[in-house]
C-alpha cells in the first residue's frame, strides 16, 4: 500500500480559517479530482477542480506534483 501523493493545493473558498489557502497537501494514493473536495471537508455545492490549470472530469486521478485549485464554478455573467 502506498503512502499517498503530494500535490500543490490552492483553495479559493473558506478553508483553514482563510478565504484563500495555498500549500502542499498529501492525499491518499488513487485520489481523484472529484473526491478531493469531500476529503478536504468542503461541502459547498458546484465546486470546480482544476488540475494543472485545466478543468478536468471528476474521475481524473491526481498525481504527485499536480497543481490543483478548488473554487466555485463560475456563475453566469451580466
Amino acid at each position: 500500500m502506498g503512502h499517498g501523493l503530494t500535490i500543490h493545493l490552492e483553495v479559493y473558498l473558506p478553508f483553514r480559517e482563510q478565504r484563500l489557502w495555498r500549500g502542499d497537501e498529501t492525499v491518499p494514493d488513487g485520489m481523484t479530482a472529484g473526491a478531493l473536495p469531500a476529503l478536504l471537508g468542503l461541502t459547498e455545492p458546484e465546486l470546480a477542480v482544476l488540475v494543472n490549470g485545466r478543468y478536468v472530469p471528476p474521475e481524473t486521478p491526481l498525481r504527485t506534483g499536480d497543481d490543483v485549485a478548488v473554487l466555485r464554478q463560475a456563475e453566469g455573467g451580466a
